[in-house]
């Protein structure tokens, strides 16, 4: 006999479409490869340091032998070897 699972239950995670009022969202491929999603712009280029704007904050990313991979009009793909993530208001 199969239980009755329940379909929203999502183990503490929000479900998709959920408006998380703007924040930018951040996507992780261990500590070599970022996707951020909700970017207004790139404020500093440095092959140590990028920095992002976003419309709530700007997001530092710093580490070595970082690089743009991609950019759209509000995503950003970064490749490197990245050391810490700041979020500055």
């Amino acid at each position: 006999m199969q239980k009755n699972k329940d379909k929203h239950n999502l183990g503490g995670y929000a479900p998709f479409g959920l408006d998380m009022g703007g924040m930018p969202t951040i996507e992780m491929l261990g500590n070599r490869r970022i996707t951020l999603e909700g970017s207004t712009g790139i404020l500093l280029y440095e092959s140590d340091n990028i920095k992002i704007n976003t419309s709530k904050m700007v997001v530092s990313f710093c580490g070595r032998g970082l690089c743009v991979r991609c950019i759209s009009c509000s995503c950003v793909e970064i490749e490197g070897f990245v050391t810490h993530i700041e979020f500055l208001c």
